[in-house]
């Protein structure tokens, strides 16, 4: 009359591995992709700290020339 009764079990076996595999890749890809953004996020919030710590650290850099000038 249609499937036989020892299919579903080897069935519902392969549906839940396949399922566990997809889900695992999921996951992954989602951290993955996570990871890269906090990555992303950090350097984009470092940059501006670094540049004004090198600025005032290094005095070469500073000159009067490197100042704005005022408008009088």
């Amino acid at each position: 009359m249609g499937r036989s009764s020892s299919k579903q079990p080897v069935q519902l076996w392969l549906l839940l591995a396949a399922s566990t595999l997809l889900s695992a890749m999921v996951i992954s890809l989602f951290f993955a992709t996570m990871k890269v953004m906090l990555y992303l996020l950090l350097v984009l919030l470092l940059i501006p700290v670094f540049y004004l710590v090198l600025k005032r650290s290094l005095p070469f850099l500073r000159t009067p020339d490197t100042k704005l000038k005022s408008r009088i």
